[in-house]
């Protein structure tokens, strides 16, 4: 008998169980679990002090392989987690960021708890490029020239990793690069990346809002996720293209609850790249709405009515890389704009994700800008952390602030 028969024959859940929470991060989905009066329990790479504090504790971390959490522990971390703070089951589960890197937690998280995410059908056509890009073919969505097979021969394509997030699965093409068995191969095209948050349920869905993607390159890896943003500038035809394509994904998959799809807008014209069909990161943007209550209710059919936000002040959130090595001391003061925050000293290796900035504006031009500050001001507030002091007083002496600035989390790319 399967894990999940046995469950089923145990008792139910009792009222207000705790819901667990699963990804590479889930702290924008703790918090969000959190301000609807829920009970979160997270198992992610990170278990930072944000989302330790959302779950009041109840938090596991996986150990990381490199930007990636070792989910072979997966199962043993849930009945950790289920031993400590659920004996008597779930309420249920929702899986965030690393799903469609990794299908099988469906089945994982799912023997454990009731799932409140997309079909495996939709969670397959995102991690598959074939059935991707046959779908939108079908459907005559846009999108950039892309080839599963043959490699091109010029220089203006990307070899593209699928089921990737971050950025981290795009690289520039070239010539007798390695390939992996999901690979595939894209034409550079014009636009700046962009992405719609939609709630669907039963074959209808309902925007809930517009998002800038944000850029922090380096030389290895140039379109490296560097944060996200509300837009408010985005054309009315483009919004339109998207909001029609997002109706169609709805009556073709399995799509319940929340989900993004991204996307690149060049003036009034849009292509798709890629469906994320989970919550995404900007879930965090929209602190004044019930988002995981809103996600619940579409996992159980129930989409609400239109517009979901009202009077909203455009937020934002942009990623802090470590340029060099660093050493954090337990009592290092954190702005208080700053979010994903480790919990207590930290070691970070060169390239690895130290926190979130975090702030709001008038509009998204005005964000960007405040954002891009944030992060020049953190980077600056951390180089007394860098692991070689010597090092970094020559190279901090030598450069203009500016750039100084930028050294210590690559630079946040406004597109």
């Amino acid at each position: 008998m399967s894990r999940r028969a046995i469950r089923r024959e145990e008792e139910a859940p009792r009222a207000g169980a705790p819901w667990l929470l699963v990804g590479v991060t889930a702290r924008a989905l703790a918090q969000a679990a959190s301000r609807a009066g829920c009970q979160p329990c997270a198992v992610d790479g990170f278990a930072d002090r944000d989302t330790r504090t959302a779950c009041e504790g109840r938090a596991l971390r996986l150990p990381m392989q490199g930007l990636t959490p070792d989910w072979s522990r997966l199962d043993e971390a849930i009945a950790e987690m289920r031993r400590r703070h659920a004996p008597a089951g779930f309420a249920g589960a929702v899986i965030g960021s690393g799903l469609e890197g990794c299908p099988q937690l469906l089945d994982i998280v799912g023997d454990q708890a009731p799932l409140a995410n997309c079909g495996r059908e939709a969670v397959l056509a995102a991690a598959t490029p074939a059935r991707w890009f046959a779908l939108l073919e079908e459907a005559g969505a846009p999108h950039p020239e892309t080839r599963l097979d043959a490699a091109p021969r010029g220089g203006d394509w990307l070899l593209k990793h699928g089921g990737g997030t971050g950025g981290m699965q795009v690289r520039p093409w070239r010539p007798g690069m390695a390939r992996g068995a999901s690979d595939y191969f894209q034409r550079i095209a014009r636009g700046r990346p962009a992405s719609a948050l939609f709630l669907a349920a039963g074959g209808e869905a309902r925007i809930v809002g517009w998002q800038r993607l944000l850029l922090s390159p380096t030389e290895a890896l140039p379109w490296r996720y560097g944060g996200i943003a509300c837009d408010d500038a985005l054309p009315a035809r483009a919004k339109a293209s998207i909001a029609a394509i997002v109706d169609l994904l709805a009556r073709r998959l399995p799509l319940r609850g929340l989900a993004g799809l991204d996307f690149l807008v060049d003036g009034e014209a849009v292509q798709v790249l890629e469906l994320n069909p989970r919550p995404t990161a900007s879930l965090a943007l929209y602190p004044g709405l019930d988002l995981f209550g809103l996600h619940r209710e579409a996992c159980a059919g129930r989409l609400p009515a239109l517009p979901l936000a009202r009077g909203w002040r455009p937020c934002g959130e942009a990623v802090l890389y470590a340029d060099g090595a660093l050493a954090v001391p337990a009592d290092f003061r954190w702005p208080n704009n700053c979010a994903d925050l480790p919990d207590g000293a930290a070691d970070f290796a060169p390239g690895e994700p130290v926190c979130s900035v975090r702030t709001s504006a008038d509009s998204t031009r005005a964000l960007l800008g405040r954002l891009d500050l944030r992060l020049r001001r953190l980077a600056r507030c951390l180089a007394p952390c860098c692991a070689d002091p010597d090092t970094n007083k020559e190279r901090h002496e030598r450069q203009p602030e500016r750039q100084r600035a930028g050294r210590a989390a690559g630079r946040l790319a406004v597109c």
